[in-house]
């Protein structure tokens, strides 16, 4: 039996049959869409944007409780679970590791890690796909962790969105960034920066121009040499995202490539019809 258990927050995204297959338990945010509030994980894509139909403004979101992570924690210890290593989404953007980490103190067992991906949506899910295929082979604590601080580094996030707005009513970019690319009528292209912020890698005049840009970013990586695993996730644009994973496996068929859609929480922040490329090596050597 497996000695460590994987827990991630449901802004990374994997598929069920990821999760599944890995034993990943996932711990939802929450959503908040006029008057109403659902974990992330009981909202589909499809209920999420009907429903934000019928209000005048944005959906908001909230960190899970903490009473939601010792629930996980103590699911897994009474399996059990010997060690636990909890994924989160950038502690600069939310309080979900905080809640996280709340929940230790009131656990059963104390050997939970809770870790930082400094990231969001794909960056988070394939470090928490990556733990659970480490812990799947049989590594511990002491061996998964510091290979996912080294995945961390050589985790590549990229989203472009139509508009800053969504993220600047959040408070998650600056107003004067929002702006900017009202005014301008350009394509950003987003990413996490050093802090775990979310930040303007880019700023481009079409969305083709855009996903071209990104490409260039993946050309680079790949000059490597090494083995990538690519991962494509869309917001409530299933077409493209079809699309553009038809192309990469076209141009890229050495590697393993994948197709995700991000969910309410990720949809709140950036809007209907972003998409995005995560990418790292894999397996890690």
């Amino acid at each position: 039996m497996r000695k460590i258990g994987i827990v991630m927050d449901s802004t990374g995204y994997l598929t069920k049959d990821i999760l599944q297959q890995f034993q990943v338990i996932v711990v939802p945010l929450a959503v908040t869409i006029g008057a109403e509030t659902f974990p992330e994980t009981e909202l589909s894509n499809k209920q999420y944007f009907e429903k934000l139909n019928h209000i005048n403004s944005l959906s908001t979101t909230s960190q899970p409780p903490v009473g939601a992570f010792l629930d996980a924690y103590e699911s897994l210890f009474a399996q059990g679970i010997e060690e636990i290593i909890s994924l989160h989404l950038s502690s600069a953007i939310s309080g979900t590791i905080r809640s996280a980490q709340m929940a230790i103190d009131l656990a059963s067992n104390k050997k939970i890690h809770v870790f930082d991906s400094g990231s969001s949506a794909l960056g988070l899910g394939a470090l928490a796909w990556a733990a659970a295929e480490w812990a799947e082979q049989g590594l511990d604590s002491s061996e998964i962790l510091p290979k996912l601080q080294m995945l961390k580094k050589e985790t590549e996030l990229y989203f472009i969105v139509n508009t800053l707005e969504n993220l600047r009513r959040g408070g998650r970019i600056g107003g004067a960034a929002a702006l900017l690319g009202t005014l301008l009528q350009i394509k950003p292209i987003l990413y996490f920066n050093q802090q775990g912020q979310i930040d303007v890698f880019d700023k481009v005049r079409s969305r083709s121009r855009a996903w071209q840009r990104v490409l260039e970013e993946l050309v680079r990586a790949l000059s490597s040499g090494k083995r990538f695993r690519i991962c494509v996730m869309h917001v409530n644009v299933p077409e493209e995202g079809e699309e553009l994973m038809s192309e990469l496996k076209r141009r890229f068929p050495e590697h393993e490539i994948c197709l995700f859609e991000a969910g309410a929480v990720i949809a709140t922040h950036v809007g209907t019809g972003a998409f995005g490329l995560v990418f790292h090596p894999w397996p890690l050597l």
